[in-house]
């Protein structure tokens, strides 16, 4: 639980101090993973390489957590949310995958 009480801590400080990073989020994780390796090792300049393939030694949340978070996140504060056009371009996603997730043929 304390690790997850972090990564919402980490998460809300990007929100509300990077407002673009509430409409991608690409760039909230890279943000966050800024964050923590600055914190872990004081360096933020890692190849995409380094941080992809040692995430866990440098102290970077799992990708998914860090969404999820972001969603709890805009849920509870509204106003750490995404602009109008990401709010349809993320609906119009959930229909898609919940159309694409009920079509038993395969098409």
């Amino acid at each position: 639980m304390y690790k997850l009480k972090t990564v919402e801590n980490m998460v809300l400080n990007v929100l509300i101090s990077n407002p673009d990073a509430r409409d991608d989020d690409m760039r909230l994780y890279y943000y966050v993973c800024r964050d923590c390796i600055s914190e872990t090792h004081g360096n933020t300049h890692l190849s995409f390489e380094e941080v992809m393939t040692n995430y866990k030694e440098l102290g970077c949340p799992g990708f998914e957590s860090v969404r999820r978070t972001r969603q709890k996140i805009q849920a509870i504060l509204p106003e750490l949310g995404c602009s109008p056009t990401v709010r349809r371009r993320r609906n119009k996603g959930v229909i898609a995958y919940t159309n694409y997730a009920l079509d038993k043929e395969g098409n």
